[in-house]
């Protein structure tokens, strides 16, 4: 039986997907959350063969809940789900650490078919292309792992207070590493970073 733990915020979506693999009979579903928060939790309880989750979730989004996860399961096997099918939130998943992406409207053969590539230790990502003869850098690359799980968080509209809740430091410190990021990208103030994240395909739907 493949371990799995699935998150997504949309109840029906996670309970269909949940009901999907189940009946395989190959799978045993050990959590179902719906929450970023959630899903770190059930991940440190827990080791599961593959992680299924969603990108956008409340109170810690996909991006954190991955950073989150690898830091302390490092060799988690994580497949994103997710609507988005432009190449730099493609390439921005797989810079973050995740094994595979499936679009949420693609066939159950297809998640089949990434959780057996992941379990072999490959890699399921779906196409891209970017203009030719470009090459491609990863806009986050000069930031720290906790500089990134702020940037996300900023990019998401939580307050100093809430990130430092959500990432267990104080305020002054959250600030310190907004004020970080904020130089390492070029931009001063918030909407600004919103602009550098729609920029780079980095927001959340």
């Amino acid at each position: 039986m493949i371990r799995l733990i699935l998150a997504d915020d949309h109840v029906m979506v996670r309970q269909a997907i949940a009901t999907t693999l189940a009946a395989t009979g190959k799978f045993d579903i050990l959590a179902e959350c719906d929450d970023g928060v959630a899903l770190v939790n059930a991940v440190l309880r827990q080791e599961a063969d593959v992680i299924l989750m969603d990108i956008s979730m409340p109170k810690m989004n996909g991006f954190v809940a991955l950073e989150k996860i690898l830091h302390h399961r490092p060799h988690s096997k994580v497949i994103a789900l997710s609507m988005h099918n432009e190449p730099e939130y493609i390439d921005a998943i797989h810079h973050a650490g995740a094994v595979g992406y499936v679009f949420k409207d693609a066939p159950t053969e297809t998640l089949l078919k990434a959780v057996d590539a992941v379990l072999r230790g490959k890699t399921f990502f779906p196409a891209t292309e970017h203009p030719e003869g470009t090459e491609l850098t990863h806009p986050l690359a000069s930031l720290t792992r906790r500089e990134r799980e702020v940037f996300f968080l900023v990019v998401a509209g939580r307050s100093n207070k809430e990130i430092a809740q959500l990432l267990t430091m104080s305020a002054k410190t959250a600030e310190n590493h907004r004020g970080k990021l904020f130089k390492k990208l070029h931009v001063k103030t918030t909407v600004e970073l919103i602009h550098f994240a729609a920029k780079h395909g980095l927001l959340e739907s």
